[in-house]
């Protein structure tokens, strides 16, 4: 395969709202959209790495970038070779291999003339379950989970904001409880405590990402599932999770873990250890966002992932169409996204 055309744009997407954690605050999503061409097929990709989340920055990203396009500038390689490159040069820079091994994907099933989800798995379905967000989605909207934001306000607070919540959506709703690691041992025993009367499916990152200790303790004091989110970072991270017995679900940001070779792995761990698994966006445009729902069909994930995020950015392009709870992936093969 030899790459005839690699081009790198740059992108700064406003949020129709300014998009509120326990610690960052944001107004725009920044990132780079990477295209690569083989013979008549073009291969697209999304290198946005989140502040607060990500651990590269976006001028590691374009030196990543820069590094493999000299790598495989004039070079005819086959399959095998580039996913290599890919490796060798995005080891520090996940959100980079993310993109290229999309954009690769990309080329090889529209070669195929399959969708993305297809050409890695020919079993995958063509749309998956998927949560909605509480503030963003309403009752009526079809969800069956709904993710609330918690840690914020007081306890007898985020008690009445639960069951103001049930009684909206409703008490055969569950609720998946994120966190962004605010509480500590003590705080989050007391918390759980309190929401276990209510439909909770899970709570997410209760504590701080290197509390796996902590994090083991807490499941001994609530029969809610303990989700980690930024304790996974990549394959290692996962392992040690498991070592310490420190969670009931993983929740994989492919933008995070370095996309579709890592996530793979993470998954079929998790699977041999009985750990649910959740494919979740970083709040990647277009792009990126139909990469990580191929990425969860080709690996048959059955939990509702966290990718309905699309209405949060003000693009101005058709996204997946999400009915009854689910998303469907985009006509087409590969991707189905252009830039």
């Amino acid at each position: 395969m030899k790459i005839s055309h690699f081009k790198v744009t740059p992108f700064s997407n406003p949020f129709v709202k300014a998009l509120k954690t326990s610690g960052m605050t944001y107004t725009h999503r920044e990132g780079v959209w990477v295209q690569l061409n083989y013979a008549n097929f073009a291969g697209v990709g999304e290198a946005s790495p989140l502040p607060g989340f990500s651990t590269e920055t976006l001028k590691e990203v374009h030196y990543a970038l820069e590094g493999f396009h000299q790598a495989i500038d004039g070079e005819d390689l086959d399959c095998e070779e580039l996913f290599l490159l890919i490796g060798i040069h995005s080891q520090n820079t996940p959100s980079v291999r993310f993109a290229l091994e999309s954009a690769i994907y990309d080329i090889l099933a529209k070669e195929a003339e399959l969708p993305l989800a297809k050409y890695l798995n020919s079993n995958a379905a063509s749309e998956i379950a998927v949560n909605g967000m509480t503030g963003i989605h309403l009752p009526g909207d079809g969800f069956t989970i709904m993710k609330v934001k918690v840690g914020f306000r007081n306890l007898f607070d985020e008690i009445e904001n639960m069951e103001y919540l049930t009684q909206s959506f409703g008490k055969e709703i569950q609720f998946r409880l994120d966190c962004n690691g605010v509480f500590d041992l003590p705080k989050a025993i007391r918390f759980c405590k309190e929401m276990e009367k209510f439909n909770i499916d899970y709570i997410e990152q209760p504590l701080p990402a290197a509390n796996l200790e902590d994090l083991a303790e807490l499941t001994y004091h609530t029969e809610i599932p303990i989700a980690v989110d930024e304790s996974i970072t990549d394959f290692q991270s996962a392992e040690k999770i498991i070592d310490e017995q420190a969670a009931d679900v993983f929740i994989i940001k492919p933008m995070i873990t370095g996309g579709f070779t890592e996530c793979k792995k993470i998954i079929e761990l998790g699977r041999a250890e009985n750990i649910r698994t959740v494919i979740t966006s970083t709040l990647e445009t277009n792009i990126g966002r139909s990469a990580c729902v191929h990425l969860a069909l080709a690996n048959d994930i059955s939990e509702a992932c966290g990718l309905a995020t699309g209405s949060l950015l003000n693009e101005g392009k058709p996204t997946q169409p999400i009915q009854s709870g689910k998303i469907s992936i985009l006509d087409g093969n590969g991707l189905g996204v252009d830039l």
